[in-house]
C-alpha cells in the first residue's frame, strides 16, 4: 500500500460534503479548529449547498462530485476531510472513474456514508484512507470533556502527522468482548455495514479476502442488521476474511422492546461467529462517541484473545 504524505503545519486541508446537508456554524467551527492547529483549511465551493428538491444531499450530485474531482486533481491541496455522513456518495459511483486517482496519494478521511468513498479509492488504487471522524465531529472532540474525547483526538491527529507506525491502539479491554479467540494479521478494510452491503453488485462491492473487517453501523433495527450481514455472506464476501473488528450500531436498542436481550450480540454469534476467524466486538470506531481513527489499507494484527489491535505499519509518510 501507499501511504499519503503526513500532515504538516502550513499545509492546506479541502473539507467538502459528498454526503448529506452541513449545519454552517458546525463547519466554520471546524474550520477553526483546524487552523488553530496550524493548517489552511479550503473550503469546497458547494460544501454549503444544498439540493433543491432532496434535503437530506448537500447540493446536486453534479455539485458534489465537482467538489471532490477539484480537490483530489489540486496539487495544493494535502488533504481531503469530509464534512459529515448521511447518504449520497453511492449516487456518486458513476462518476467516479479511475482517472480520479492518477495522481499521488492523499489523506482522505471520514466515515459512516464515506464508506462508500473508501470503497471507490480502494478499488482503483493503493493508497491507505482513513476511517476517521469527519470534520465536524472534531468540534464535539475538541471540547475534551472526558478521557475518551481526548483520546479519540489525539488518535486521529497522530495518525495523520506522525510518519512512524502507530503500534497499540488505546482501547480499553474491559469494554470489548471476545467472539472468537486467535491472532490475525492483514490489511484493514470494511467501515459502515449498510453501506458495504449495498455496494454489493456494484463494481465497488467489498474484496475482503486476506482483510481485517471493520463492522459498525448506527441506529439500525437488529433485523436490518441482520440482513446487511446476510447480504454479505450470501455474496461469498466475507468467508475468507482475516479477522473481525466490530464496532457497535449505536442507537440499536431504541427500536427493539425494553425488556429485550442483546439481540445485537446473538447476532453476531449467529453469524460470525461459524466463521471461525478471530473476531472482538465492541472496538470504539465509527458512530461510537469516542472513535478512534483507523487507517484502511495498512497491516494491523488483531489478537482477539488481549482484545487489542495494532497498527503495524506507517499510515503516512
Amino acid at each position: 500500500m501507499r501511504p499519503p504524505r503526513r500532515l504538516q503545519p502550513g499545509d492546506q486541508i479541502g473539507i467538502i460534503a459528498p454526503s448529506g446537508p452541513v449545519p454552517s456554524e458546525e463547519l466554520f467551527q471546524a474550520k477553526t479548529l483546524i487552523e488553530r492547529r496550524g493548517y489552511r483549511v479550503v473550503l469546497g465551493p458547494h460544501v454549503l449547498a444544498q439540493h433543491p428538491t432532496n434535503n437530506y444531499l448537500a447540493g446536486t450530485d453534479e455539485e458534489r462530485f465537482s467538489d471532490l474531482q477539484s480537490f483530489l486533481r489540486r496539487t495544493d491541496i494535502t488533504a481531503i476531510f469530509c464534512a459529515r455522513g448521511g447518504y449520497g456518495v453511492q449516487r456518486l459511483y458513476p462518476k467516479l472513474t479511475s482517472e480520479l486517482f492518477d495522481g499521488y496519494p492523499k489523506i482522505v478521511a471520514g466515515y459512516s456514508d464515506i464508506t462508500a468513498l473508501h470503497l471507490v479509492i480502494c478499488h482503483y488504487t493503493d493508497w491507505i484512507t482513513f476511517y476517521s471522524p469527519n470534520a465536524t465531529s472534531l468540534v464535539r472532540l475538541s471540547e475534551g470533556k472526558d478521557v475518551g474525547m481526548e483520546t479519540a483526538l489525539h488518535c486521529f491527529w497522530t495518525m495523520l502527522e506522525n510518519p512512524q507506525s502507530f503500534g497499540l491502539l488505546p482501547a480499553s479491554p474491559q469494554n470489548i468482548e471476545t467472539l472468537v479467540s486467535g491472532v490475525a494479521e492483514g490489511p484493514l478494510a470494511g467501515g459502515c455495514l449498510s453501506l458495504l452491503s449495498h455496494a454489493c453488485g456494484s463494481r465497488f462491492q467489498p474484496d475482503f479476502r486476506g482483510k481485517l473487517v471493520l463492522i459498525e453501523d448506527v441506529n439500525e433495527p437488529v433485523y436490518r442488521v441482520d440482513r446487511y450481514l446476510t447480504q454479505l455472506l450470501n455474496a461469498g464476501i466475507l468467508q475468507e476474511a482475516a479477522g473481525f473488528i466490530v464496532g457497535t450500531v449505536t442507537g440499536w436498542r431504541k427500536h427493539e422492546p425494553e425488556d429485550s436481550p442483546n439481540q445485537l450480540y446473538a447476532l453476531w454469534e449467529d453469524l460470525l461467529l461459524p466463521l471461525g476467524k478471530p473476531t472482538i466486538v465492541g472496538f470504539p470506531f465509527g458512530h461510537e462517541p469516542n472513535p478512534l481513527t483507523l487507517p484502511l489499507g495498512a497491516r494491523a494484527r488483531l489478537d482477539a484473545d488481549a482484545k487489542t489491535l495494532t497498527i503495524l505499519e506507517p499510515a503516512v509518510v
